[in-house]
């Protein structure tokens, strides 16, 4: 639960809070489409489209303005999947991309009636079994869900429910066939098989499957709390008890939206700069943490929101921060990740030709084409947006990672390189985000941030590695291996060795018996090891059998971190360890008969 102290004041007053319009039932019956509005509506844009062309008069800026306005008449599925197009900056113009991840849904709401009976209906009892008080008037209403406040009976405790719009599976699954249908025929051409229609629509029916399913989200909220806390960052409480697939309640967190912080900066600098003081705010702190959080997310936790607009982060005092709407998270196999990991870092190193490997290798397929000549001019384009990007004075778009991106994309679609969807919903993360971060750090540089992110992750990674559970993990692992090299390789040695086996027989007894002065020594020098530790660590466990003679040696040894004794002594004992199983297998007989 968050704190009150980290409450802060309000920025903008409730009575000058827009509401949210209500429709009766009529009205939203009427505003219901058919598949024949939907088809109609595009056929009608395709047909205006090729006139203009036609005219010599094409406007890019319009057509892309028009699709945008298609999508949001549409509403609920139409709006998913502009969104999901947008991202694809290889194949559409900047300027249709841009317009499509402005998607906005016209937020109407629909009657109490209806939330009352969707949530009677999921819940099986009274609402006022439930709630104490229940605002029938919504705070906010979206493309999927109607958001009203409440006060839970039993706890007495303020939360936040939202129910999901009535009708929406059925339509859902008619848009989305209609979908399957078009790109079923696209994917038989070349077009489509370079577009990854089918991947695109199993990105699309997962995306809506959970979305429509809020204990996916529930869920979703459940992980990422646990995870975000080791950021300094809170995730709203959810209460499962009252948590079905068409309703979520969850903790009520009385913060500013980032979407009203950014509002007041642009029209009223004086408010927006009291309320900063009095909550003890900083934009370039803000920008920095949640930036950093959401790599951290990517590269260390391996779960990410994939949805950061202005409307998903809320502020608190002291430069803290809340995550809303989980659901839309994501993760990466291992192999991407780290490829992805690879190219941050190669980023940071301005190696422009590594890190064009690796944004090659993050394709799905190799491309049939000069790789030389994609690699060189991959890595020209990347160096020209780092050398931009350090420049005063130019849009954040052109210097964000966003902005390095699209140039990568403009030789990607030369080349008709596939892009992985999985990337292009990392990318989604980074640009939604790019809306705020635009207001937050006057002069970004991305590789700065990368930088300082890299720095904070070495970090972390080793005094994790330090954690007495991992360093006994990496004392296993490392014994399994020498298993796995007794039960599966040395067995297949042996089967293709046969030739000079007096002579191995010979060699591999006295390798062994090698071995076995190098472990003798080790197992020694743990002794003093362990004496020194206990000397300077624990001298009264050891204080009746000290000597004065073993007292002028180990005084003289200097005084280490209690931790790194520990860590000398592991790793002494472990070498020791593997001398004397490597000496035990050269002394076998049928070791030493039939080495090589």
């Amino acid at each position: 639960m968050v704190s009150k102290k980290d409450i802060p004041t309000p920025l903008i007053a409730g009575k000058s809070r827009k509401k949210v319009k209500v429709l009766d039932l009529e009205q939203l019956e009427s505003r219901r489409v058919s598949l024949f509005y939907i088809i109609k509506k595009f056929v009608i844009f395709f047909l205006q489209v090729q006139l203009r062309k036609r005219a010599g008069k094409s406007d890019r800026q319009k057509t892309a303005e028009q699709l945008r306005e298609i999508f949001e008449d549409l509403g609920g599925f139409w709006v998913k999947t502009g969104q999901l197009l947008a991202l694809r900056s290889d194949l559409f113009p900047e300027e249709i991309c841009d317009e499509l991840a402005r998607l906005q849904f016209e937020a109407v709401g629909f009657p109490m009636s209806i939330v009352r009976s969707t949530i009677e209906s999921q819940l099986g009892v009274p609402l006022e079994q439930i709630f104490d008080d229940f605002d029938p008037e919504p705070i906010a209403a979206a493309s999927i869900a109607q958001i009203h406040t409440a006060v839970l009976r039993s706890k007495k405790t303020p939360v936040v429910v939202k129910v999901q719009r009535p009708g929406l599976d059925e339509s859902f699954r008619r848009d989305l066939g209609l979908i399957k249908i078009v790109a079923g025929l696209y994917s038989k051409t070349d077009l489509g098989s370079f577009l990854l229609l089918d991947e695109a629509v199993a990105e699309l029916e997962r995306v809506l499957n959970e979305e429509l399913d809020y204990r996916y989200e529930a869920s979703n909220a459940r992980r990422m709390k646990k995870t975000l806390k080791e950021h300094k960052i809170e995730v709203p409480k959810i209460y499962d008890k009252y948590t079905r697939p068409k309703v979520l309640v969850m903790e009520y967190i009385p913060g500013v939206l980032m979407a009203d912080y950014i509002k007041v900066y642009q029209t009223d600098p004086a408010r927006f700069r009291q309320w900063e003081e009095e909550n003890k705010v900083d934009r370039e702190i803000i920008g920095e943490k949640l930036y950093l959080s959401l790599y951290r997310q990517i590269f260390e936790d391996n779960l990410y929101h994939a949805d950061l607009h202005p409307g998903n982060i809320i502020l608190l005092r002291d430069n803290k921060l809340v995550l809303i709407d989980m659901g839309s998270v994501g993760s990466l196999d291992s192999d991407l990740r780290l490829y992805y990991l690879n190219y941050v870092k190669a980023l940071e190193k301005n190696d422009f030709a590594k890190a064009s490997d690796y944004n090659i290798r993050m394709g799905l397929d190799i491309p049939k084409a000069n790789m030389p000549r994609v690699r060189a001019e991959m890595a020209k384009a990347t160096e020209e947006w780092a050398a931009k990007s350090r420049l005063k004075g130019i849009s954040y778009k052109e210097k964000s990672l966003g902005g390095g991106t699209s140039e990568i994309v403009k030789v990607a679609i030369k080349y008709r390189i596939p892009s992985n969807w999985s990337f292009l919903k990392i990318t989604r993360s980074l640009l939604t985000l790019d809306g705020s971060m635009q207001y937050l750090i006057e002069d970004f540089d991305a590789l700065k941030i990368i930088k300082k992110y890299n720095k904070q992750s070495e970090r972390r990674a080793f005094k994790k590695s330090l954690e007495p559970d991992n360093v006994r993990a990496s004392i296993n692992e490392f014994f399994q291996t020498i298993d796995e090299y007794n039960q599966i390789i040395l067995p297949q040695l042996r089967q293709r060795t046969h030739a000079f086996e007096i002579t191995g027989n010979s060699f591999s007894l006295a390798l062994g018996v090698i071995m076995r002065t190098f472990s003798s020594v080790l197992l020694g020098s743990a002794v003093i090891v362990l004496y020194t530790f206990l000397y300077q660590n624990h001298f009264q466990w050891i204080k009746k059998i000290h000597t004065q003679v073993v007292n002028d040696v180990v005084s003289h040894i200097p005084v280490l971190p209690y931790l790194l004794w520990i860590l000398i002594l592991i790793g002494i004992l472990l070498a020791a360890r593997m001398f004397t199983s490597v000496a035990t297998i050269l002394e076998r007989k049928d070791y030493g008969e039939r080495l090589l």
